[in-house]
């Protein structure tokens, strides 16, 4: 079985198998060539139409205090990380190509799912670079990856300090990292060397007036050997309320040795509609090692307190302008890989908010946590890829 890499939104760490078989079939069913009695469609050599997946299943159990000082319990069954995937790529003559990518999550848990939820779009490559439009996310996201281990999304990863996209805010509440309808272009590679810029219409997926909200990130990343070196900018415009400019800047750098080490630094600024300025920085660490079939991890993670000119009760989702308002974040978490595509894995990640903060993975917990309490989440589950 040949196997690719598929970039696949916030889960792009993945590698899964290509279906040499699947690929003429599907195509076939797609343009009628065996429901319509016709022969089997040829398909040049660097032509491909890859089908591709999970099913992540997870057992959680969420405890959390709440604001009269009670613990609270959760346990649930969750599937948020199934997914499947569609890839396909034409050759269009010397270097390049058009290919298209289809995303849907799937729900086992509920039995439901969604087409295009994740990263859906065309694509133009060849010796100038690449250009991508539709459902994507910035380089803002990707130079998070060196230090910022995802083992399922949504819940239960650093996204709940890093980026300011916890308790389930998107961009209208000041997350700088989300899935954005854009244009996205790529530079080509030079000795490591790569650089991107997207421009968004926000207006779509805040449901505001066309042209009313808009996101631009651009940034440079440096791959060579065991280093990584990676910065990104963000600015958000219009996205929560008329007027509001929100900024983001991430530094990363990660090494890879018997112990991979990933460091991040984040600042964030946000206009206040009352007047000044809230800011707030990060500083993010993982540690990973990984031997035979198995690896161990731990992510460490510093929300500071929001500072800045704007007035003491400027609140933007979880950031405050407030001393003792920031949170940190502890994770540790081991996985073991039956297979290729086969694994079982296991963490655990507390959340201490400082004495006047209220950071949370979601909704489930924002809603009635307490000020000042802490989150945690203890997480099994199973992993089949295809």
């Amino acid at each position: 079985m040949k196997r690719v890499s598929i970039r696949t939104g916030r889960w792009r760490r993945s590698t899964v198998g290509r279906w040499p078989l699947a690929a003429p079939v599907v195509l076939a069913l797609a343009t009628g060539g065996v429901a319509g009695g016709g022969s089997m469609p040829a398909m040049a050599a660097t032509d491909s139409l890859v089908l591709s997946g999970e099913l992540n299943v997870q057992m959680n159990r969420l405890s959390y205090g709440d604001a009269a000082g009670r613990t609270r319990v959760l346990h649930r069954l969750d599937s948020s990380a199934s997914n499947m995937r569609f890839k396909g790529t034409e050759s269009l003559g010397g270097d390049l190509s058009a290919s298209f990518y289809i995303s849907a999550g799937l729900r086992t848990d509920t039995g439901t799912g969604s087409v295009c939820n994740r990263e859906c779009f065309v694509q133009l490559a060849g010796g100038a670079g690449s250009i991508k439009l539709g459902r994507v996310l910035p380089i803002y996201d990707d130079v998070s990856l060196p230090w910022y281990f995802i083992e399922i999304q949504g819940n239960h990863n650093p996204i709940a300090l890093w980026a300011n996209c916890g308790n389930g805010a998107g961009m209208d509440r000041g997350c700088m990292d989300s899935f954005i309808t854009a244009v996205r272009y790529d530079t080509p590679n030079w000795n490591g060397v790569s650089g991107s810029v997207s421009v968004a219409d926000l207006s779509t997926d805040l449901q505001r007036e066309k042209g009313s909200s808009h996101a631009y990130s651009g940034g440079m990343q440096y791959r060579q050997g065991e280093w990584y070196l990676g910065i990104a900018a963000q600015k958000q415009v219009d996205t929560r309320y008329a007027g509001a400019r929100d900024n983001g800047l991430t530094l990363s750098m990660e090494w890879k040795g018997p112990v991979s080490i990933g460091l991040g630094l984040e600042r964030l600024s946000y206009s206040v509609a009352n007047g000044g300025t809230l800011r707030r920085d990060y500083v993010g660490l993982l540690l990973s090692h990984t031997w035979s079939t198995q690896t161990v991890w731990a992510n460490a993670g510093r929300a500071f307190s929001g500072r800045g000119s704007a007035g003491p009760d400027a609140v933007v989702n979880n950031v405050r302008r407030q001393p003792e308002s920031g949170a940190s974040m502890f994770s540790l978490g081991y996985t073991l890989r039956l297979s290729k595509l086969t694994k079982l894995y296991g963490f655990h990640n507390t959340i201490v908010n400082d004495a006047r903060s209220r950071y949370s993975f979601d909704t489930s917990t924002s809603s009635s946590l307490g000020t000042g309490r802490r989150v945690s989440s203890t997480v099994v589950g199973v992993s089949k890829k295809f």
